[in-house]
């Protein structure tokens, strides 16, 4: 992908130059952004590709370094995206002017830590005429960012999420693996989650769906996301708050509360089960379903059976067991029971022993049937692999444990 080059002229001066970090959740408010601010002449970039990969993140930083302002898309999305962390880390080390603009809701003002804390706010959550006013007005009175320092400081790595390009990797014409293959299929599926472009996702799906060496299983997970993209009607555009939300000061000493975080109910308490394990982690609003897709491709990789299903109270159980002759030890049909309960900010795990249910002849599990700890000795032969302990490191790799 080539970059526009960012830069103008309007009667002798210099349009601003601004570079937009954001979520792809965000994309309708941050289009509506983007063109508000074209539309008074202030140049934007924001990327909206796909894939990624060094020549991409190269190209994301060459614009932050050609940018006159940084504008940073609020949202609890971005604010736990690894790129936009980045992206903002990068942008301090070049002392370029920062915006925080506030697109969503679900973000504290009073727990920005630095630099967020010390700029005022922008609040972009409405998209009418007088927050795209106040917003040039923000961007107009920014400091003018200083010159490159020499040397330049050393750049960010490629974030973890966007090392890989998919489409090379699907077109290839080498053997793909099987942990290859499942690897491919769960970014294609994050980034269905993620609310990537629908057209270029089916493309990618459709070109992996079509290799010869394509596992079944996999195979069947490609039809599963494209009847999503065929079922999902699109996102519609320009609602992003229910309600208009206070009027932003026109100074941080005089912020108004913070916006109103969603309807959080206390985290119900982890199951009391005998013989499970249990831990709850800190997980954002909506991320549940990633950490939870995350868990499942990392257990298959490790050379186990494993399928999701629902529960009688709208948790979700993943159940896996061993491939190999090592079933044979504890029986065909016990397997490792993980229970996902999400509440406000807080995402319960509990794992236990249990019988491996035969997914085609139920629609949602009941908790009744689910634990049949106390009369199972199956919980022994998976803790002597210490499978309970190493499924909460991965997660807490990824969440902070509470």
């Amino acid at each position: 992908m080539t970059a526009p080059h960012l830069t103008g002229e309007v009667e002798g001066w210099r349009m601003k130059r601004a570079f937009v970090s954001y979520s792809r959740t965000n994309l309708d408010v941050v289009t509506q952004l983007v063109q508000d601010l074209q539309a008074v002449g202030v140049q934007t970039w924001h990327d909206q590709t796909l894939t990624g990969g060094q020549r991409w993140w190269d190209n994301i930083l060459a614009n932050i370094r050609e940018c006159d302002i940084f504008i940073f898309a609020l949202s609890p999305e971005s604010w736990a995206s690894e790129a936009c962390r980045g992206e903002l880390a990068y942008v301090q080390h070049l002392s370029k002017a920062i915006l925080p603009v506030l697109v969503a809701d679900g973000i504290n003002l009073n727990l920005l830590p630095a630099p967020l804390n010390e700029i005022q706010v922008a609040d972009y959550r409405r998209c009418d005429k007088e927050a795209a006013f106040a917003l040039v007005k923000s961007i107009n009175t920014a400091p003018a960012s200083p010159a490159l320092p020499d040397p330049l400081p050393a750049p960010p790595p490629v974030p973890v999420s966007y090392l890989s390009n998919l489409k090379e990797r699907i077109d290839s014409t080498a053997p793909l693996g099987a942990q290859e293959q499942i690897g491919l299929i769960f970014e294609l599926e994050a980034g269905l989650r993620d609310g990537r472009p629908p057209g270029e996702l089916r493309d990618l799906l459709v070109s992996l769906r079509r290799r010869d060496d394509l596992l079944a299983k996999i195979a069947t997970r490609i039809d599963e996301a494209l009847a999503t993209l065929d079922s999902t009607p699109p996102p519609p555009r320009n609602k992003v708050a229910h309600s208009a939300p206070p009027p932003m000061a026109s100074h941080r000493a005089h912020l108004p509360s913070p916006p109103p975080l969603p309807v959080a109910h206390e985290p119900a308490p982890a199951p009391k089960v005998a013989r499970s394990k249990s831990r709850r982690y800190l997980c954002p609003q909506g991320n549940a379903p990633q950490v939870i897709a995350e868990v499942k491709a990392w257990l298959d990789s490790q050379g186990f059976d494993s399928q999701q299903l629902a529960t009688d109270n709208d948790n979700v159980l993943l159940q896996i067991k061993k491939r190999g002759g090592w079933r044979d030890l504890v029986g065909m049909a016990t397997s490792l029971n993980v229970v996902f309960s999400h509440s406000a900010d807080t995402l319960t795990v509990e794992i236990g022993a249990g019988k491996w249910i035969d997914k085609a002849a139920v629609g949602t599990v009941s908790m009744f049937i689910l634990w049949p700890l106390a009369v199972t000795a199956g919980i022994g032969a998976w803790e002597q692999m210490k499978m309970p302990d190493k499924i909460f490191e991965h997660i807490a790799s990824r969440l902070v444990y509470t």
